[in-house]
């Protein structure tokens, strides 16, 4: 699909997956190994397991990791999506395999604080047992109008209203609206987090690696 296409749908339905893996086995076969070494020595506090917050994708070059992030294709559907090159991006890693020391806000289902076009890339097989990003359908529209909203009522990160089951339960949506992006290893989805949405919590014996870029215009 063209690149003005994938962004039409971005602004219209707030995500796009694509059809094939978009990384290639012999390079997740080179960034594993990185991705791992780097949650094993992360400090990051994370009830489901394992996260990393490690900057810049351009202060990963020359690593695998800046090989795939800085594809010109992402850059082009980012620019694209906010009409100049974004001036923020930084990477996360997660590495889930707990489901018994509590509940992360990720797993929760909501909108994030701060508006984020966010790059997904599945590390692992992903599916509904093992901590697949789930979304709702149709919600992105509502959730511009609530997270705008709640910006309105208060600029204190920690108080603006995001969870829908707990800040907005007159809305009557919940998990059970949600449907699960499932995918093999090297999948690539783009959504914008505005879009309802949830993962991260694992089954009994199962783990789910990602990789995620943020952007912002800011």
């Amino acid at each position: 699909m063209a690149i003005d296409e994938i962004v039409s749908e971005l602004h219209e339905n707030g995500i796009y997956k694509f059809q094939t893996p978009f990384i290639r086995t012999e390079e997740i076969k080179r960034l594993r190994p990185i991705t791992r070494e780097v949650l094993k020595k992360s400090k990051d506090e994370y009830l489901f397991g394992d996260a990393a917050r490690i900057g810049r994708y351009e202060s990963w070059n020359p690593s695998p990791i800046y090989d795939i992030l800085s594809k010109p294709l992402i850059h082009s559907i980012a620019a694209k999506f906010y009409n100049s090159p974004p001036s923020f991006n930084e990477i996360f890693l997660t590495h889930e395999y707990k489901n018994d020391a509590g509940m992360e806000r990720n797993g929760f289902l909501h909108f994030d604080r701060i508006p984020t076009l966010k790059f997904f890339f599945y590390l692992s097989d992903c599916n509904r047992k093992n901590g697949a990003f789930h979304y709702v359908p149709g919600s992105y529209k509502i959730g511009t109008q609530l997270r705008t909203a709640a910006l309105a009522r208060t600029d204190e990160y920690g108080k603006i209203q995001n969870r829908l089951e707990i800040d907005y339960p007159d809305l009557g949506i919940t998990k059970k609206n949600a449907v699960p992006l499932e995918g093999p290893v090297g999948t690539m989805f783009i959504f914008h987090t505005d879009l309802f949405h949830y993962g991260g919590t694992v089954s009994d014996d199962s783990e789910r690696e990602i990789m995620r870029l943020h952007f912002r215009d800011i």
